[in-house]
């Protein structure tokens, strides 16, 4: 099923009013300050009044290009929940190429104090710089005296000498955006391909105008993003040349509202990107970079901390021979090298698609980040004759990399070809079974990368229907209390889940934190296969329960699915923009088999149902048989897909509401 999602390209200005010229630093409105809601989203917690970027680049003598890039916001805050907005985290980047470094942070906090607009500065305390990782910086800006009613100015430029690299241009937050400036200029010698994102239409004025630089012939000339001389002497020399010019102007684009059944809410968020295509200096070769998908496999395997890690095997050899001579079956081998790498590896919940260490030093510490991990394992099948590679994978905090691109990738696994079909392969989890991912890395698509710098898409989703099975046995007695014995059955995704959850539990634990049995009576409580993988969970229990059955006179009533009944729908909303994402197909059975009380009999029953969602997405089967004083209840629920586009949604949430009347319809037993 195709991925409904909105990625234009457009170069058509946005018709503006004119009052962003009248917008500068450290002067805010008496008006601004005393608003007490938002002109247009009332329930708003906050809304940036106003945002301001350019990036521009600047060039110097024997060093060549860096960027600037200058930032100014101006936030409101209208109630306690947008208090949260008084911090702005900035992070910066850093690469073999260069790095990122944030200077001239400047900020005030203008409340209302006794009809007249009272002025905070920030202060250094209100800055904290943190080391996230080795490419990695994190920097956190505490404006001062903030408080409902607030307006902040925060303002702060960034330099770069990773020239090639441009960050992404938000558009749309968590609260509205009331204005927007955005420029970027760009020399004619670097080439990017400009997309939009989202669902909120954003356009994108271009135009051209002419620059002048000077440079010394002395320079050494540079293949890379830096200089433009070759000739060795002192004079200065003036060179003319165009910069393409980027430009947005916009008001009024709504906050971005997170709803349930959203797999991540940045695959919708209204940004620009910016991605390098390619280079040409005067002098210098035409570089390309990430004109096609090749291209950025050759790109990123090429680098040091990634295919070089691939190619390392002396420092685990001895200990894999072991393995390698204990296990003669191909299938058992991958199998075993995966528990391998997986119980003797910790990961550090860091991300990327290079090692921070190495796979060396990671695997001595036993301990690493994704990539240390996952080319480790890699490596490891390669040198067991296995035909593994290592996929580069967008998570989907991360969004969706949809055009050629070496930085929007952010993860790694390996995975295994196995003629047109691939075993894929994360051992950053313990709880994982073969040819499963964690939900973070079930992201659409990712992009398998081979040594001789070709490269194939590869599904990331889950590659088997998750399964719950549940068995009842229930003997119902004429007071209402209903005694019985449960069995449960997970598969796949819902039993690493469960795993996950309760890895590190006993069972009472178990018990203890589960919402489904908090208004029963529960014994004989045992769990199997909590710690295997690669088999299905499973637990019983008997139960008592007086709460389920309401006594009415000469009558009993209750639900036929009792607390396994799902009472709400999920889907409240009147319409939807956002695909619905269950992360992974799933199917769910409930079988129950009811032992009517002596003296009773069936007065009414839920008719049978069948309903299903269009294109075979979904199917709910309801149905009740009566055998003597026995009934049998049996619910099943399929869902197909685990990305349901949008224009699904009011058939899903008319499926959810008939499941919910026929679960809650009652089953009604009375007195002979």
């Amino acid at each position: 099923m195709k991925l409904f999602f909105s990625i234009t390209l457009a170069f058509i200005s946005f018709s503006i009013n004119a009052q962003s010229s009248a917008v500068k630093f450290g002067k805010v409105s008496m008006e601004q300050v005393a608003q007490k809601l938002h002109a247009v989203d009332s329930d708003s917690e906050a809304a940036i009044l106003y945002k301001k970027e350019r990036l521009f680049y600047n060039y110097s003598s024997g060093k060549g290009f860096n960027t600037t890039r200058e930032v100014h916001l101006r936030i409101k805050i209208y109630n306690k929940a947008g208090l949260d907005w008084a911090t702005k985290v900035v992070s910066l980047y850093t690469s073999n190429s260069g790095e990122q470094k944030i200077y001239n942070i400047k900020g005030f906090t203008y409340n209302l104090v006794n009809g007249k607009i009272e002025e905070s500065k920030l202060k250094k305390e209100g800055i904290f710089l943190e080391n996230v990782s080795k490419y990695r910086n994190s920097v956190s800006i505490t404006m001062p005296n903030v408080k409902v009613g607030s307006v902040m100015d925060i303002r702060y430029d960034i330099s770069s000498d990773m020239v090639g690299y441009i960050d992404d241009f938000t558009l749309q937050y968590g609260i509205p955006l009331d204005y927007v400036e955005l420029s970027v200029e760009v020399p004619e010698y670097f080439n990017f391909k400009r997309f939009t994102k989202g669902f909120y239409p954003i356009s994108l004025k271009e135009s051209q105008k002419n620059r002048k630089i000077n440079y010394n012939y002395k320079t050494k000339r540079d293949d890379s993003f830096g200089s433009v001389g070759s000739k060795s002497t002192n004079q200065l020399a003036e060179l003319e040349f165009f910069e393409k010019h980027y430009e947005i102007n916009a008001e009024n684009i709504p906050a971005l509202k997170e709803v349930d059944y959203t797999n991540n809410i940045e695959n919708y968020r209204s940004a620009i990107v910016f991605e390098l295509e390619s280079t040409k200096f005067p002098n210098a070769g035409f570089k390309i970079y990430s004109k096609s998908w090749e291209d950025v496999a050759n790109t990123i395997y090429k680098y040091d901390d990634f295919g070089e890690q691939v190619s390392k095997n002396r420092f685990y050899r001895n200990d894999l021979d072991v393995l390698i001579a204990e296990n003669k079956d191909a299938k058992l081998l991958i199998s075993e090298i995966y528990k391998y790498v997986q119980n003797r590896m910790s990961w550090n919940d860091y991300y990327g698609v290079g090692c921070s260490v190495g796979v060396k030093k990671a695997y001595e510490e036993k301990r690493g980040n994704v990539a240390e991990i996952n080319l480790m394992l890699t490596s490891m099948l390669r040198y067991a004759g296995i035909k593994a590679n290592p996929v580069l994978v967008s998570t989907k905090s991360n969004g969706i990399p949809i055009f050629p691109t070496t930085r929007g990738f952010n993860y790694v696994i390996a995975a295994i070809e196995n003629g047109e079909d691939f075993i894929v392969l994360d051992a950053t989890e313990k709880m994982l079974a073969v040819n499963e991912l964690p939900s973070r890395a079930m992201n659409w698509m990712g992009r398998l990368v081979r040594e001789d710098g070709t490269s194939k898409e590869v599904s990331l989703a889950a590659k088997s229907i998750s399964n719950k099975f549940v068995f009842m046995q229930a003997n119902i007695k004429e007071d209402g209390l209903i005694e019985g014995e449960m069995k449960i059955r997970l598969s796949n995704h819902l039993a690493f889940e469960h795993r996950m959850d309760n890895h590190d539990k006993t069972e009472e634990e178990i018990f203890n934190n589960s919402s489904l049995y908090q208004n029963i009576e529960v014994d004989d409580f045992e769990l199997k296969n909590g710690k295997a993988p690669d088999q299905p969970l499973e637990y019983s229990l008997s139960f008592i329960n007086d709460e389920q059955i309401e006594v009415i006179d000469d009558k009993l009533y209750f639900n036929p699915l009792l607390f396994l009944s799902l009472n709400e729908n999920p889907f409240k909303l009147d319409s939807r923009e956002y695909p619905i994402d269950f992360n992974y197909p799933s199917s769910s059975k409930v079988s129950i088999t009811y032992t009517i009380p002596d003296g009773y009999k069936v007065e009414s029953l839920p008719e049978k149902i069948t309903i299903g969602l269009p294109d075979k997405i979904g199917t709910f089967n309801f149905a009740i048989k009566q055998n003597g004083n026995l009934l049998q209840v049996v619910s099943t629920t399929k869902i197909q897909e685990a990305l349901i586009p949008a224009f699904y949604y009011e058939s899903l949430k008319e499926f959810y509401n008939q499941m919910v009347l026929k679960q809650t319809e009652k089953i009604v037993l009375s007195r002979v």
